[in-house]
C-alpha cells in the first residue's frame, strides 16, 4: 500500500554507523536502526561496550558488528572508515552520539576542559563526517548524517556550560554547511537537539540533575518541574527522532534541527 508505515520508516539493507564515546545515545540508536532494519557498525572507543552492545543487538554479528575506534584519533578513524568500505562497499547512514560535557563557569574552566570538550564534540565530528561524505560519495547513491547534540547549542540550558555550548553550535554550523553543499548529491545532514533526558548513561543522568533555573543550579524538584512541561525525555525520544532523520520518512529534510526538549524552550 502506498504511504504505509513500512514504506516511511524501514531502512532495509542499509549501512549505518553509530559512533560514540563512552556510550552516549548509542545504546538506544543502534538498536532501533537494527530493527528498523539496517545493518549497523558500532564505534565506541570502550572495546567491551562496544561489544557487548553488538552482541545485545544480534549475537550472530550479521545485524550489528562491533568496531573499537577512539573516534578522536584521526588515524583510527580512517582505519573505521576502510573497514566499513572493505567489509560493506558503502555506507548509508551516520550516527554521531558521542558528547563530553563539563560544568564550570568560565573563569574556572581551565584550557584542558576547554580543549576535551572541543575535540571529542567538534573535531571527531568534523573527521566522522568528513569520512561519511568520502563514502558516501564514493558510493554514488547519498546518505544521511545525523549529529545529535543539545538545545545547548542554541540557548543556553544549563549554567557553566560556555565550553560545551560553543563546541555544539560549531556542529551545528557545519551540520548545515555540510548540508547545502551536498544536497544535490543527495546527501542529508541534520541534527537532533535533546535537552533533558533520562539515558542509560552517566552523562544524560548527570545532565538531567544540573538543569539551571532561576539563576541557580537546580536539582529534579519544582523549578524543573516549572521548565518542563513534558517532563523528562529519554533515549527511545532520541532514537525516534534519528529514525524519522534516515528513513524515507527524512527524505526532504536538511540542514535541520529537531528539538527534543520537553516544552523547555517556550517557558
Amino acid at each position: 500500500m502506498s504511504g504505509s508505515l513500512d514504506e516511511l520508516f524501514r531502512v532495509d539493507g542499509k549501512i549505518a554507523l553509530v559512533t560514540d564515546s563512552l556510550g552516549c545515545s548509542s545504546v538506544d540508536v543502534a538498536p532501533m536502526l537494527a530493527r528498523a532494519g539496517a545493518r549497523v557498525i558500532i564505534a565506541d572507543r570502550d572495546p567491551q561496550a562496544t561489544a557487548d552492545l553488538a552482541a545485545g543487538i544480534d549475537p550472530s554479528g550479521e545485524a550489528a558488528m562491533a568496531v573499537p575506534t577512539d573516534i578522536e584519533s584521526e588515524p583510527a578513524v580512517a582505519a573505521l572508515f576502510e573497514e566499513v568500505r572493505r567489509k560493506f562497499g558503502c555506507l548509508d547512514i551516520l550516527a554521531n552520539c558521542a558528547g563530553l560535557n563539563s560544568n564550570q563557569t568560565l573563569a574556572e574552566t581551565s584550557m584542558a576542559q576547554f580543549d576535551a570538550m572541543q575535540s571529542l564534540n567538534l573535531r571527531a565530528t568534523f573527521m566522522l563526517m568528513r569520512g561519511a561524505v568520502q563514502l558516501m560519495l564514493a558510493g554514488g547513491r547519498g546518505g544521511r548524517i545525523v549529529n545529535v547534540t543539545t538545545i545547548g547549542a542554541i540557548h543556553p540550558v544549563l549554567h557553566g556550560n560556555a565550553g560545551y555550548g560553543a563546541s555544539r553550535a560549531g556542529v551545528t554550523a557545519m551540520t548545515r554547511a555540510v548540508a547545502l553543499d551536498h544536497a544535490r548529491d543527495g546527501i542529508l545532514a541534520n541534527l537532533v537537539m535533546p535537552g533533558a533526558v533520562y539515558g542509560k548513561t552517566r552523562f544524560h543522568e548527570t545532565t538531567q540533575l544540573h538543569f539551571a533555573l532561576g539563576g541557580t543550579l537546580a536539582g529534579p524538584a519544582m523549578d524543573q518541574q516549572r521548565r518542563l512541561p513534558l517532563g523528562m525525555g529519554n533515549g527511545r525520544d532520541i532514537a525516534a527522532a534519528v529514525l524519522y532523520l534516515v528513513g524515507p520518512s527524512g527524505g526532504y529534510i536538511t540542514g535541520q534541527s529537531i528539538i527534543l526538549d520537553g516544552g523547555f524552550l517556550l517557558t
